[in-house]
């Protein structure tokens, strides 16, 4: 069908492919990333939800505790109860009891007698006469402490709050108000926290809104003992998936058991679901959408593609080519441009690869010259230095008087000039491993001029130094160093006339020592100061051209720069040595 005819190019089906991978990739990407992300949001808001919770659960439970605290504080200072319990009088103290307890402020009112028997009971009357001695809480209350504790009587678990009952400094009874840990309870709590909850002693559970779950596991024990609290997520509870949140309970810094909360899943998480499935149906229609978008602009490309391919078909490299012609103005069109001055490039191109090519050849001489200078050199040194041992051997054995010494004195001169030449091949040859120590620039500097001083003297030229005093030591080799300021100072000097001035300045700015060396009186071209690094170059006769090109090599290898420069009638050799990342 002709509405498909641009799958005949390869370009447009991986366009098509891209269309659909740049939809359904970062798509199914983003879904997932974004289902990620909304999954860890939802629990952290489940997490908080059952934190906050929980906060309010124990603050529920520490009110009912004051609650409780308050009621036996007030009631067993009360003057009736204390003389109706010394006298025995029960009949009128019962009735006020049971109004009390009608009132349902809390669930258990009971007083008990010197010795833990309960000889009133305002929530079952009919059941008083029993013993609570066992009781902590009733054993602390009769050794004359108001206690609250979590205790198991005849009616549960429950919150119970005593305080002894005094005459005079005896005490005399107890009376005991408290709030059960019973269904009742547990429903207000749901009531409160909206979340269906739990109540566990050790790990059994003693009353829930929930079925299920009657033991907490021994590795949850473990956690709870050591006061940490828990948050499961999918837990199975009447046959319905929970969040839950265990926390512990402790009195007197000694396990008792735990809270359990529970928010259903379902419910919590209808939010989530709904917008997972919106997301769901976004990404299908942007896929949708990619594939439509394609069809429409798959026609127009076809053509631009036809066209661009049509004109670079016909090049010819041994013809004149004809620019491709396109009116439009779209990234088709700029191909068209770039591949008409691409053809106006090819010429330059060409050109510049016959440059290449006898750089490269002159690269090679090079590289064959430093070889043959090494080797040359090597062989040089031994004969050389035997040479200069035996002048050495004569001047000092045969030589007693000032006969020959002078022309003995300017052999051994000229073997040490041909030895500096020979290292100076070797090192630019075969550079030895840099020996880096602290030292100072100044110091460096000072000898070297110190070592020329009597060839400035001789030719009448101004020394001028501007130190910066304030440069610290540099971490650098510093005879190799020496090696480069001392080649570049010799250099000046050969080529300064006499009354010339030979400026040698320093500055430390933004970390980077920099170095200048100027000279006035030298007849360098400004077009030759590109030439004096290049091995083998000399302006002077006898040169060797590679004093400045170790130079150079000894810079950059300290990570710096070396570089020459005109400036009001004097030559400048410029370095620059980076003070940071020295070591």
């Amino acid at each position: 069908m002709k509405i498909f005819t641009f799958f005949s190019y390869k370009l447009n089906r991986r366009i098509l492919f891209a269309f659909l991978f740049i939809i359904l990739i970062p798509g199914i990407v983003s879904f997932w990333v974004t289902s990620f992300m909304m999954q860890k949001t939802l629990h952290r808001e489940i997490e908080s939800r059952l934190r906050e919770a929980s906060t309010v659960y124990f603050k529920e439970m520490d009110t009912i505790e004051q609650k409780c605290m308050n009621i036996v504080t007030v009631y067993s200072h009360k003057k009736t109860i204390v003389e109706q319990i010394l006298n025995r009088k029960y009949s009128n103290l019962e009735e006020d009891m049971i109004e009390f307890h009608k009132m349902k402020l809390i669930d258990i009112i009971e007083i008990e007698d010197a010795n833990g028997k309960v000889i009133f009971r305002g929530h079952n009357p009919d059941f008083a006469g029993d013993l609570k001695i066992d009781q902590n809480v009733v054993k602390e209350g009769l050794a004359g402490k108001i206690n609250v504790s979590y205790e198991h009587g005849h009616s549960g678990f429950a919150i119970r709050a005593v305080a002894p009952v005094f005459y005079g400094e005896k005490v005399i009874g107890l009376f005991m108000a408290g709030s059960l840990f019973s269904g009742k309870f547990v429903d207000r709590m749901k009531s409160l926290t909206l979340l269906d909850n739990g109540i566990y002693r050790g790990n059994q559970k003693i009353i829930s809104t929930y079925k299920g779950m009657t033991f907490l596991s021994p590795a949850d024990m473990e956690k709870l003992k050591t006061g940490t609290s828990i948050v499961k997520f999918s837990t199975l509870l009447d046959k319905k998936l929970f969040h839950i949140m265990i926390k512990p309970l402790f009195l007197k810094n000694t396990y008792w058991g735990a809270v359990v909360l529970g928010l259903n899943k379902q419910e919590s998480e209808k939010t989530y679901h709904y917008a997972n499935t919106q997301l769901t149906y976004v990404v299908l229609f942007g896929l949708f959408l990619a594939v439509l978008i394609y069809y429409f602009l798959a026609r127009n490309i076809n053509k631009s593609i036809s066209r661009i391919i049509t004109g670079i078909s016909n090049v010819s490299f041994d013809h004149p080519n004809k620019p491709i012609k396109t009116s439009r103005g779209d990234e088709f069109g700029i191909i068209a441009d770039n591949y008409n001055m691409l053809l106006e490039r090819l010429e330059l191109y060409n050109q510049r690869i016959h440059q290449l090519q006898n750089d490269l050849v002159e690269s090679t001489r090079l590289a064959t010259a430093g070889q043959v200078a090494a080797s040359l050199a090597h062989e040089i040194r031994n004969p050389l230095s035997s040479i200069k041992m035996m002048s050495q051997i004569i001047k000092s054995r045969y030589l007693t008087n000032k006969k020959g010494s002078e022309e003995i004195h300017i052999i051994l001169e000229e073997i040490e000039r041909i030895n500096r030449k020979v290292s100076e091949l070797l090192e630019f040859a075969r550079p030895e491993k840099l020996d880096f120590v602290i030292c100072n620039i100044h110091q460096i500097l000072d000898g070297v001029v110190n070592l020329c001083l009597y060839t400035i003297k001789e030719q009448n030229i101004t020394l001028v130094k501007e130190y910066d005093e304030n440069i610290p030591d540099l971490f650098a080799d510093g005879e190799k160093l020496r090696i480069c300021f001392l080649n570049i100072i010799l250099n000046a000097l050969q080529v300064m006339k006499n009354g010339s001035i030979l400026k040698i300045s320093t500055n430390l700015a933004k970390g980077v020592l920099s170095i200048s060396i100027c000279n006035s009186g030298s007849s360098i071209e400004l077009e030759d100061t590109e030439k004096l690094f290049v091995p083998f170059y000399s302006t002077r006769e006898g040169g060797t051209g590679l004093g400045l090109a170790i130079s150079k090599i000894i810079i950059e290898r300290h990570q710096g720069t070396l570089s020459v420069t005109k400036e009001e009638q004097m030559v400048c050799f410029n370095i620059s040595i980076p003070m940071v990342n020295q070591r």
